[in-house]
């Protein structure tokens, strides 16, 4: 009997800390965004979606965290490279934003896009004409960065719904020229 007793009060006295804790630690998951996720989908996932898109060449969407002094900074892109002569519209430029924003690995303090063509098509055009706002500096004519606020407003909260396939977003080369 004693020995239950004290067992009863060691639980007692273990198990409510153990509480406090386990609830204090799904506050701070949350409060710093660390918490599970609704949505979304992994970069290999969506890799492998904007590789499947005819006209891709290569290419891949990454999520990324570096430190910065005492600070983590996380980033989210995609980066494509088309096949000869294929010449990408500005919803093909949008759809990579949405494919991006989609990644769920961690939410990104910066998005990026880089579409390399031959010949060269100038990505910030693309840009532009997805109605978005490159940066002045940070962008070139193969891409830069997008920002958050801009996506969030658009595609709505991170990580956002994973956008269909952009199949008709690439103009291919005419097979009988």
């Amino acid at each position: 009997m004693l020995a239950s007793s004290r067992d009863s009060v060691l639980s007692t006295r273990v198990g409510i800390p153990l509480r406090v804790s386990v609830v204090l630690a799904a506050a701070a998951l949350a409060l710093t965004g660390c918490g599970v996720t609704s949505g979304g989908q992994n970069a290999d996932t969506a890799t492998a979606q904007v590789l499947s898109v005819d006209g891709v060449e290569s290419g891949g969407v990454y999520a990324d965290s570096v430190w910065a002094g005492l600070v983590q900074k996380h980033s989210a892109g995609v980066s494509v490279t088309l096949d000869p002569d294929v010449e990408p519209t500005p919803e093909f430029f949008d759809s990579l934003v949405a494919l991006a924003w989609s990644v769920d690995d961690h939410e990104p303090g910066e998005l990026t896009v880089f579409i390399r063509t031959d010949p060269s098509v100038d990505a910030r055009v693309l840009a532009e004409g997805a109605g978005w706002s490159p940066p002045r500096y940070g962008f070139d004519e193969v891409g830069g960065i997008i920002f958050v606020d801009e996506v969030e407003e658009r595609f709505g909260p991170w990580p956002g719904e994973p956008p269909a396939a952009p199949t008709d977003a690439l103009i291919l080369p005419d097979a009988d020229g």
